[in-house]
Parts: structure tokens; C-alpha cells; sequence
């Protein structure tokens, strides 16, 4: 068995041009007819020694048994099982050989694209085969295992086993309230907040209460006494790059936060932004890293690109089956092929420089925005973001944001204004978003935005 095992982990890590599951094979064989009787372990069991997709270790199996060497032998209950050559016995109550399976609704290999499709993945064949089928809820093993990792060094002590991947943060969050919360229960938010959020929480017949995000950021002293007074179920809050200003939550506050909202019972749901995306400052622990009872969402939307809909959950082990029974119920599992994507650009090293182009790419156009944003009329102010593609401006008393989002639309800008993005309706609060543009054109939508706020055209309160 061990000789097996240190053949196979040889042939992972080797580089070659094969697929992976013929360089598996390859290591495999000489096993089977230099140790007669080989006790060979399941194709699962394999896989998860070896930290692969099971359909990789299974087409390396299947090509065994072409070359002669196996003698596939189906399992009740753990899939395909393998025997030395020389037998060919099944065990009591298994299918015959030959069996069909016309009870499972999914394509067989003659039926799935070309292997080149999936090779553009850096897939091997029998890889490419596994991430056509229907999913596990939980996800695909690989790309589990190396956010595990990467969490694990960014503080936040968890296990491939424990991460949960989704559709993305709004399906996570979509699944989280599904599990956590009723109707009626009250939950508290950050406001402003990302636009998606209010109508996700509309949607769940919730309380919502806003927690004020203020030039200074959340206030301790005001978070106190609201949740005091409301006793939140949930929080979902974002202390790295918060959507729309840009804030980053010191370690001071972040401690004395949690301690307020554990001492009501309240749990913590934090929305995970990658600290490399932070531009400027150090930036603190996450929450799920200070208290190990807060559960954490994110995704490769912004570090990566948002048409890539992969998210992950991570958190207390009790809790995360109740989500993965809710996700079962709801998508029966997540896209294989997408999280075989995400995979195949985290391990080639893809998602490291796009963190680093995108930290470069956000300070120079926030450079842009704030130098134009120097001639804007008194008493319009601003948080300057600390990373992140967005910035929160608050006007003046008794402007409307919706007016001035109007106006700017007219001069072909388009701005957020605050009643999209509150949980109170605020609107006071703009949020202008450079991700899309950059350069020149950036300069000249920002001074379009400006004319818009000109004093000529704010002198009346804008109701």
C-alpha cells in the first residue's frame, strides 16, 4: 500500500504532458505486476488520500483494467472498487457484470464535448469526465483544498472538509439566511451596504436594522447602543474594503464589535474580502480569524473576475452541515466545471498576479478620482478608500442623491445614488464606482459627475 501511495504522489506532482490520469496509470501499473495480490483501495478512497477529483483516479483505474491489469468490481457503497487480475468475483449483493444504470439522469462519456474542452482547463481526460456530472453540494475537492490553505495562512484555521463552495457571495448569503433565520427575526447590516444585499434580505420577510457607516467608519459608542436595543440574530458585516466606501476596520474595533455582538447571542456572518486587495496600510486579522464561532463568505468576483460565480462558507463544523443540506435541497450541488476553473487559475499562479495588478490598477485611478474630486463644492466629503474599485461621498444637507444621480445621467455619467444601496433609504450618500474605467475617461466621467454637484445647479435643497 505505501509503495502504491508514493508511486501515485510521484506522478501528481511529476510535470509532463500527459493527462493526469494516464500519468497515474503509468505509476500504478508496476505495482500490479510486480506485487501479486496487491490489495488496490477504492477509487474514493484513493482520490481523497491523494487530494484529487475520484473521476481522475477512476479513468486511471478504467485504463488499467484496458491495459489488462484490473478487474473493475462495482461497490454498494463506495463506488468503483478494484481487484488484482486474477480475480474476478464480486462481492454478495453487488450488481452483475454489465449492469446498466438507467436510473441516474446524466450523459455518458460518448455524450460529453471533445477532451480538447476540457483540456483548456489543464484537465486530463477522466478529470474532464468528472467535472461534467452533477456535483457534490459541497464542492470540488481540489479548489476546496487550496482555499483551505490559503485561509489557513490569512489566520482562519479550517480544513478542506470544512469549506463549503457556492455560486458565489450572494448565493452563500442566499443559503445562510435560509439555514439561520425566519421570518420576523431581525437582522443587522452595515448602511450603506453593497445594492444586492437589501432586496436578498427583503426577500427572507427579515427585520433589518442598518448600522451607520459614518467618514470615521462604523462608530463603537453608536453600534453599542443599537445593538443594545435591537439584539440582532445575525450581522453580516464587512470590516476589509467595505462595499461602497472603501473602509477598513481597525483591529480595536473589530475586537470590541465582536465582543458586543457575542454578548447578545447574535451570530457573525462576515463578508471575506482578500487583505491583498487592501492598497494602502496593514490590514487586521478577519473576524473569523479573532472569534472561531463566526462564519465567512467570499468569492473569485472581485479578485479574479465576477463571471466566474464561485463563493465558499467557511465556519463552525455543526453549522455548516445544517447550509450543506439547505444547498443540497436547493441546486442538488454547485458547477464542477466552474470550480475546476477557479481551481485551474489559483494553482497556475493567475489569481496572485490578478491581486496584484488590481491592487496597482485601484491606486492609481483613486489617485484620479480624488484629485478631481478636490474642485467638488464645499461641504461634499468623502471616505478615502483603502483599496477596492469605489468611493462613498455624503452631500450636503438637504441634497438629494437621486437628483444629483439624475443630473449626471444627463451628462452621461452614471452614479449610484443611496436608496439603492441603504437599508434606511438614505439619501444622502453617493457611491462612485471606477472599475470600469480608467485613464482619461475616468477623468472626464468624474468631472462630469462634478458639474452635476456645480453650486448653480444645487442652490435650492435638492427634495
Amino acid at each position: 500500500m505505501q509503495a502504491l501511495l508514493s508511486r501515485a504522489r510521484h506522478a501528481v506532482a511529476a510535470e509532463a504532458s500527459l493527462p493526469l490520469y494516464r500519468r497515474l496509470a503509468d505509476a500504478l501499473a508496476p505495482v500490479l505486476t510486480e506485487e501479486v495480490g496487491a490489495e488496490f483501495p477504492s477509487a474514493r478512497a484513493l482520490a481523497a488520500e491523494l487530494g484529487l477529483n475520484r473521476a481522475t483516479v477512476t479513468a486511471a483505474y478504467r485504463e488499467l483494467a484496458r491495459r489488462g491489469l484490473l478487474v473493475l468490481r462495482p461497490g454498494r457503497q463506495q463506488g468503483r472498487r478494484v481487484a488484482p487480475a486474477s480475480s474476478s468475483a464480486l462481492e454478495p449483493g453487488e450488481p452483475f457484470p454489465g449492469a446498466v444504470d438507467l436510473a441516474r439522469y446524466a450523459p455518458d462519456r460518448e455524450l460529453l464535448p471533445s477532451g480538447e474542452v476540457f483540456r483548456w482547463l489543464g484537465l486530463g481526460e477522466g478529470e474532464g469526465e468528472g467535472v461534467t456530472q452533477y456535483g457534490d453540494a459541497w464542492g470540488y475537492k481540489p479548489l476546496r483544498s487550496w482555499l483551505a490553505s490559503r485561509l489557513a495562512g490569512l489566520g482562519i484555521p479550517v480544513a478542506a472538509d470544512t469549506v463549503l463552495l457556492t455560486g458565489g457571495v450572494q448565493h452563500a448569503l442566499d443559503l445562510l439566511l435560509r439555514a439561520l433565520v425566519r421570518p420576523g427575526d431581525t437582522v443587522l447590516v452595515e448602511d450603506p451596504t453593497y445594492p444586492g444585499l437589501p432586496p436578498l434580505l427583503a426577500l427572507h420577510q427579515i427585520q433589518i436594522v442598518g448600522l451607520p457607516v459614518r467618514r470615521g467608519g462604523i462608530e463603537t459608542a453608536e453600534a453599542e447602543s443599537l445593538v443594545r436595543k435591537v439584539s440582532p440574530h445575525l450581522a453580516i458585516l464587512t470590516p476589509t474594503l467595505h462595499n461602497p466606501s472603501g473602509a477598513v476596520m481597525d483591529l480595536e474595533q473589530r475586537v470590541a464589535l465582536l465582543d458586543l455582538l457575542r454578548s447578545r447571542g447574535t451570530q457573525v456572518i462576515e463578508e471575506f474580502f482578500d487583505p491583498a486587495l487592501v492598497s494602502e496600510g496593514t490590514v487586521p486579522p478577519p473576524l473569523a480569524a479573532l472569534d472561531g464561532g463566526v462564519i465567512a463568505v467570499g468569492s473569485f468576483s472581485k479578485a479574479l473576475f465576477p463571471g466566474l460565480r464561485v463563493g465558499w462558507v467557511v465556519g463552525p463544523a455543526d453549522m455548516l452541515e445544517g447550509i450543506a443540506a439547505v444547498k443540497r435541497a436547493a441546486d442538488l450541488g454547485g458547477s464542477p466545471f466552474l470550480e475546476a476553473a477557479a481551481w485551474a487559475l489559483c494553482r497556475r499562479g493567475v489569481f496572485e498576479d490578478q491581486l496584484q495588478r488590481l491592487r496597482s490598477a485601484a491606486r492609481t485611478r483613486l489617485a484620479i478620482v480624488t484629485e478631481a474630486l478636490s474642485e467638488a463644492p464645499p461641504g461634499v466629503e468623502w471616505i478615502t478608500p483603502r483599496g477596492g474599485f469605489s468611493l462613498l461621498l455624503t452631500l450636503p444637507h438637504g441634497w438629494s442623491s437621486r437628483a444629483v444621480a439624475a443630473r449626471a445621467a444627463e451628462r452621461g455619467v452614471w452614479v449610484l445614488p443611496g436608496p439603492a444601496m441603504s437599508v434606511s433609504g438614505r439619501d444622502d450618500i453617493v457611491r462612485v464606482a471606477y472599475a470600469a474605467v480608467g485613464g482619461e475617461a475616468l477623468r472626464t466621467a468624474v468631472m462630469g459627475f462634478l458639474a452635476a454637484l456645480a453650486p448653480e445647479r444645487v442652490a435650492l435643497p435638492l427634495v
